[in-house]
């Protein structure tokens, strides 16, 4: 199932020559905003392995204008179809260097060095320059060497206007006046030259300049007190600094903890984490510059809800944890992008359940798992890593397999290794490999190595490079537990697929590991009567089916599970709806057991189902069922009441919100829509955010065309980022088509 380093990097027609090896780009860039241009100059120092007629490196849309080597002008070819420039210059075997002279766009693609905007406070559109080179558009703002394994140093100065911020990924060590004499473009300027670079891939470099701000800078101490401290700014457009605040206590206290646990210091001298109002990824991890939209950024924790802080809080820790596991150690090529991810998701929610623990972070993180699971029941799913040539195939890799899935498979290890030899293992990668470049498995020896006796890699391979996942099937057999093991799949099917599954079983309260890796497992039981829970605590990659005697023993007594373990009851449950092996009326009394149900997941998972349940009825059916979702759910509500109770958890707030939106919707309960239109027409800052959040929901799926004015009203001019993406998604839950057109 492992596949060869060389055959996921044979495809030579996508890969440079590895003859010429750079080293250093001294690079200076001169933006000009106004005509969305930028002119630049580089000098690459490169080694050269093996003697060469012609040295081949990338760009595209750059005008080159010259180039010399060692000194010595000489003719080049920019091939447009390969985005590659090469270079007449034959040399030897020894050191070389390249001075390249360009002009280049500031384009409108997102990609590359491109332009952003925003109006200001005086209704004047202003201009960013910014950068997003992942995976493959360096190349756009210089001439590079411009595939991941290619690591270099990067000694960067931006020519700008004294006016306006310049930031890249090193700290600001140099800042020169040019002269106001000189008739060229640059009269007038200042040079602001960056501190060199650690040697990292051309995808991670960042140059931005614009008339932007900066926070005063939080100081962070450096592990084990080795270094300067690292000073963290947020750096944003004019007027929105009093939405850092949060942004800025989430960096410092995840710079702290990853530091502690990876056990390596912060690998660069700063940290700037960026708000952009133009980015079409959620965020980028920059070396010491990290890019992020907007909502990723800032808030207003006053009228933010959790579900919004806590993303916010995802982001920024999953971009830290990038500097170390991306930046410092890198993947070889594009096949590899998805443990980059992955490891970046795991690090994420680790780090925000240490950060706020009140938020349960691995328990809802089971609600993400199961977005990945709905794609990875598919026929047409994919294995999470596969075969990159072309840099675009990666592409592909962007979604809930690599994130939400590669997430769990990793936490799925965790659990089984334990915290500490996984922590352990990553460590020891992170040491071998630091400013270097790595295949996936390099991780699976690393953790194997320190953990020994564990077949780390023969586990992982058996997940990453299959597609799906198991339905794992829990039986009696007199006083045997039989465990079996098939893919899932939305229907029936009779696909061979075997996993190497790390089971967690609770039986009678014991705890119990065990390595499923064939079709079928017989375990004795305690008693003929023992409770059983499999995937206990909810860490496996996996669904589970139980026989009926075993179901009904784990329904009769609710109350002493876990609150993982009852949301994977009912998600699995629904899931076998589904798959249509069990009835909608089944599933549907199956989660009235669950009245008493006090916890925000398990509701999350009875939420989806209902939602679900409801889409498959109408006319007198609907009616019916919209009478049970409320006699399920009032009860609950007035458990919790309407208004908020002062010092109560930000996950009780957020269950106020999540069953006043369920009432009001697949219970379409008059009084709780009308109550939600008294919220929505309240000052928003008297009202508790996530029944503001609820609110708005609830009157859209009921809302006139004069409420969809009003909601494009408030989308275009919300205050916080976060309002402004409420109001957005809001338009999608109108109830009428010419509502949804207008919205598309």
């Amino acid at each position: 199932m492992a596949h060869s380093p060389d055959l996921l990097l044979s495809g030579t027609q996508w890969r440079l020559p590895r003859a010429v090896v750079p080293h250093r780009y001294t690079l200076a860039l001169e933006p000009d905003l106004e005509a969305a241009s930028f002119v630049g100059h580089v000098v690459i120092d490169m080694t050269i392995e093996t003697e060469v007629e012609t040295i081949v490196l990338n760009a595209i849309e750059l005008d080159i204008q010259s180039v010399r080597v060692d000194g010595e002008e000489v003719g080049f070819d920019l091939e447009e179809a390969t985005e590659r420039l090469i270079v007449h210059a034959a040399r030897p075997v020894g050191t070389s260097d390249m001075e390249i002279t360009f002009a280049g766009t500031l384009n409108d693609k997102l990609r590359g060095w491109y332009r952003s905007t925003f109006t200001d406070a005086e209704g004047v559109t202003r201009t960013i320059a910014t950068s997003q080179m992942q995976a493959t558009d360096c190349r756009r703002a210089f001439p590079c060497f411009d595939e991941p394994d290619f690591k270099a140093v990067f000694d960067i100065t931006l020519i700008v206007e004294p006016h306006l911020l310049a930031v890249s990924n090193g700290p600001e060590v140099e800042r020169s006046a040019l002269d106001r004499g000189d008739t060229g473009t640059s009269a007038g300027k200042v040079a602001v030259r960056f501190a060199p670079t650690m040697p990292m891939s051309t995808y991670l470099v960042a140059v931005v300049v614009g008339p932007l701000e900066a926070t005063e800078p939080v100081m962070v101490p450096r592990l084990g007190g080795d270094g300067p401290d690292i000073p963290l700014r947020i750096i944003h457009i004019p007027g929105k600094a009093h939405l850092s605040a949060f942004g800025l206590d989430v960096g410092a206290f995840a710079l702290r903890w990853f530091q502690d646990y990876y056990g390596i210091p912060y690998p660069t001298e700063k940290c700037d984490m960026l708000a952009l109002p133009d980015f079409a990824a959620g965020a980028m991890e920059n070396l010491g510059c990290i890019t992020f939209r907007e909502n990723l950024l800032l808030a207003d924790t006053t009228t933010a809800t959790q579900f919004e802080l806590q993303t916010l809080a995802d982001v920024v820790t999953h971009e830290l944890a990038h500097m170390w596991f991306g930046d410092l150690v890198t993947m070889k090529w594009w096949n590899g992008i998805w443990l980059n991810e992955a490891f970046a998701t795991f690090m994420e929610i680790a780090c925000c359940a240490a950060y706020r623990p009140d938020w349960l972070r691995w328990t809802t993180f089971s609600l993400e798992r199961s977005m990945a699971f709905e794609v990875d029941s598919l026929a047409s799913t994919r294995s999470v890593e596969f075969p990159v040539e072309a840099p675009a195939d990666c592409d592909g890799m962007f979604d809930v397999l690599t994130y939400q899935k590669g997430g769990s498979l990793l936490r799925m290890l965790e659990q089984y290794l334990g915290e500490e030899g996984f922590r352990a293992g990553v460590s020891h990668y992170l040491r071998t490999h630091e400013y270097s470049n790595t295949e996936t498995s390099d991780l699976w020896d690393g953790i194997e190595a320190a953990n020994p006796g564990t077949p780390v890699r023969r586990l992982m391979d058996s997940w990453i490079w299959q597609p799906g996942y198991p339905l794992v099937a829990a039986r009696l057999d007199g006083q045997y537990l039989v465990l079996s093991q098939q893919r899932f799949a939305f229907g029936d099917t009779d696909d061979p697929t075997l996993f190497v599954i790390p089971l967690h079983l609770r039986i009678d309260g014991d705890e119990l590991k065990v390595l499923l890796d064939d079709f079928e497992m017989r375990l004795p039981l305690p008693s003929a009567d023992a409770a059983v829970v499999v995937n206990a605590g909810g860490h496996g990659v996996m669904r589970v089916s139980y026989d009926r005697t075993l179901r009904s023993r784990l329904e009769g007594q609710l109350g002493s599970l876990t609150i993982i373990d009852r949301y994977n009851l009912v998600d699995d449950a629904w899931n076998e709806v589904v798959a249509g092996r069990l009835a909608a009326l089944d599933f549907l009394r199956f989660v009235e057991g669950f009245a008493a149900e006090t916890e925000l997941a398990v509701w999350q998972a009875i939420a989806i189902g209902l939602r679900g349940v409801g889409r498959l009825v109408e006319g007198e059916a609907l009616d019916a069922f919209r009478s049970r979702v409320r006699a399920l759910v009032t009860p609950a509500l007035a458990g919790l009441g309407w208004e908020p109770v002062a010092g109560e958890s930000d996950l009780r707030a957020k269950l106020r919100g999540l069953l006043v939106g369920v009432l009001a919707v697949q219970g379409h309960d008059a009084d709780a829509q009308a109550r939600c239109r008294v919220i929505l027409d309240s000052d928003p800052t008297s009202v508790d955010p996530e029944l503001m959040a609820a609110a708005v929901n609830a009157v859209a799926a009921v809302g006139t065309d004069a409420d969809f004015d009003r909601y494009l009203d408030a989308f275009r001019t919300a205050s916080t980022p976060q309002d402004q993406l409420r109001y957005l998604y809001a338009l999608a839950e109108f109830p009428d088509a010419g509502q949804i057109d207008r919205a598309v």
